[in-house]
């Protein structure tokens, strides 16, 4: 019988036994890691926020995922060769351990909300992965909805793969229905351009002119897309099929499964979930990581939840370098602070930024890579990128008072400092002073 609105889904479902029967309204799982009383394996449940909307029975579940972006090079993170390429498997071991958990659960289908490959480097050999993989976890479904890394464009492995029977791949450019289960319908969408900027909600269960297509009692519905949520858009994070998180009640869906944002989000306030990647893609991806179980109430409920399972680390560090004067006082002052900020995770697994701060003399040049290559042997750090922010610790109004050379372009180089509006400008020529106060002290100049 339906209750709140919805339609039953029937007790026949692909489903396992109830969870929780009498779960609060909003409730936080805290189970910690692996090998704890009552942690189911393989993944660890995160200390997520959860939500549902009535007390309830499991009776249908799915687990969701999104930006795995699988052949991502990595370098950008300072990892080449063997180093890029172990990464690049741990991508594809992050979705083979979705798909455990998937059926360990009990789950009925895996969505994908886009950027699972990157389009680019994507070839045969992914493909195939991608076939093997999906074609084990039948009869589990999965459902594709491609992004903007993936889009649908001519020459696409998801237009020239011939894929398992159990994998459906959304094809249009606006939300079209598939029904898992009697009363539960997932609407998807994929990209058919790498910078599609229309409203994926657009369409869908919204009838030409506002309502609705469907109404009350017709079972819930989720929607299954790639896009940017323009209420928490990251700073520089690109604007992707842009959506507002109150549109998805509004328009219907009891929850939206997106991709895009790679940091993992569950809003109970507007039904948003982004599982966010996996594995840390880039130095600020920092903490746990891993899909989103959706569990839908034989009543229509709806109970997200994350759950932990990265293999691999990121961070970004900060050091300060007052009162450092050569590089082996910087190598030692930076791996101490490396250990510190990775204490109890596996450095060979563990990628770092370091972001140098403080007021240096001149005569110190730090050469990056020579400092990199040393603090990743002092630490066993897998991988490490170093930011020089430090600033000379100088007088330039006492410089700037000698009847020298050196006084001559530190007057130069103030003046243009004042002269200069932009942030970039600003920076340009302080790199300039900086790099001659460098040469001026006989010291080498790093450029950073």
């Amino acid at each position: 019988m339906a209750t709140g609105g919805r339609a039953a889904i029937p007790s026949t479902s692909p489903l396992l036994a109830p969870l929780d029967p009498w779960e609060n309204l909003i409730t936080r799982r805290v189970l910690g890691g692996a090998g704890l009383t009552g942690t189911p394996p393989p993944g660890r449940v995160s200390r997520e926020l959860t939500f549902a909307t009535v007390p309830h029975e499991m009776t249908y579940r799915l687990l969701h995922i999104a930006d795995l972006h699988l052949d991502r090079p990595f370098a950008l993170m300072g990892c080449h060769g063997e180093l890029a390429r172990r990464r690049r498997q741990g991508l594809r071991e992050a979705l083979r351990r979705a798909g455990e958990i998937a059926q360990v659960r009990g789950c009925g289908a895996v969505t994908v909300g886009g950027d699972l490959f990157e389009h680019e480097r994507a070839g045969a050999d992914t493909a195939q992965f991608l076939v093997e993989t999906f074609a084990s976890w039948e009869p589990m479904r999965v459902l594709l909805a491609p992004g903007n890394h993936d889009p649908l464009v001519p020459g696409s492995i998801y237009l020239r793969t011939r894929w398992p029977d159990n994998v459906h791949v959304f094809r249009g450019p606006r939300l079209e229905p598939l029904e898992l289960t009697e009363g539960l319908t997932v609407w998807g969408l994929g990209h058919q351009e790498p910078a599609w900027t229309g409203n994926p909600l657009e369409g869908g269960l919204a009838a030409p002119g506002g309502g609705r297509r469907h109404r009350a009692g017709d079972g819930v519905h989720l929607a299954l897309f790639h896009g940017a949520e323009t209420g928490s858009r990251p700073a520089g994070k690109g604007v992707h099929g842009p959506f507002a998180a109150a549109e998805i009640r509004e328009r219907g869906y009891a929850v939206a499964l997106c991709g895009h944002y790679h940091g993992r989000r569950i809003d109970p306030e507007s039904g948003l979930v982004y599982p966010g990647s996996p594995e840390p893609l880039a130095f600020d991806e920092s903490g746990p990581r891993g899909p989103v179980l959706v569990e839908i109430g034989n009543r229509g409920e709806v109970k997200c939840t994350g759950i932990d399972t990265n293999r691999w680390h990121a961070g970004i560090v900060e050091c300060r370098l007052d009162g450092v004067s050569s590089l082996t006082a910087t190598v030692d002052r930076v791996s101490a602070e490396v250990l510190t900020a990775t204490a109890g995770l596996p450095l060979e697994r563990t990628t770092l930024r370091v972001d140098l701060v403080g007021a240096v003399p001149p005569s110190l040049g730090v050469d990056l890579f020579d400092c990199e290559s040393a603090v990743r042997e002092a630490t066993g750090v897998a991988a490490l990128k170093i930011r020089d922010l430090t600033a000379p610790a100088t007088d330039l109004e006492a410089l700037a008072e000698e009847g020298t050379t050196r006084g001559a372009f530190v007057r130069i180089a103030v003046a243009a400092l004042a002269a200069t509006g932009s942030a970039e400008e600003k920076a340009v020529v302080g790199d300039a002073l900086r790099y001659g106060l460098e040469a001026f002290a006989g010291s080498e100049v790093g450029l950073r």
